[in-house]
């Protein structure tokens, strides 16, 4: 006869048992549900991407950007110009003052020349040449501007272009061509 344990139940381990099939189907159901969702989530970006596209068209093929970009463009190009044309000014500049003829010791070695009764009106500098315009009480003190004039070594010719006598005075005019200077600095005497 065998006994009964009300207890039993109780007292006994339950073993959970998990089948093969159903394991394969979560993890099937699993990557579904995240193949799913993964898609979604790709297609609302898509579409927000798809609607910026849009957007950025609609700004890039509007005319009126078209045209201040054009103009930008336009505006960049000759600023461009400016700047090489400034850049070969300043390189002119630079050159000129470099190699330059009239500068303070040519003024200073004709005021230096001036005798007691001259007084000059007018300097006029050119590149190649100076005029001088002014008065003097007598022609001996012109002819020694001249003669004094023809000592310094930056003058090609001297020359007293007009002595006109009106009252007191004697107006004259000299004119002083200049020793070419060549672009190195080194002086030209083309004859």
């Amino acid at each position: 006869m065998k006994d009964l344990n009300f207890f039993e139940s109780y007292i006994e381990k339950k073993e959970f048992h998990l089948d093969g099939k159903w394991f394969y189907y979560s993890i099937v159901i699993l990557l579904i549900v995240t193949v799913i969702f993964y898609s979604i989530l790709n297609q609302i970006k898509i579409r927000k991407i798809s609607k910026d596209i849009v957007k950025l068209k609609s700004i890039v093929e509007d005319d009126s950007i078209n045209k201040k970009v054009e103009e930008i463009k336009e505006k960049e190009k000759e600023s461009n110009k400016y700047k090489e044309h400034l850049d070969k000014i300043r390189s002119i500049d630079k050159n000129v003052k470099e190699n330059s003829v009239i500068d303070d010791y040519l003024l200073e070695s004709i005021t230096s020349k001036i005798p007691e009764d001259v007084f000059f009106t007018s300097i006029s500098i050119y590149t190649d040449n100076i005029e001088i315009v002014g008065i003097s009480k007598d022609k001996w003190s012109i002819a020694n501007l001249g003669k004094g004039l023809e000592s310094n070594e930056e003058f090609k010719e001297i020359f007293i272009s007009s002595i006109t006598k009106e009252d007191q005075y004697y107006n004259f005019i000299i004119n002083i061509n200049l020793k070419e200077v060549s672009l190195s600095g080194e002086d030209e005497n083309i004859e």
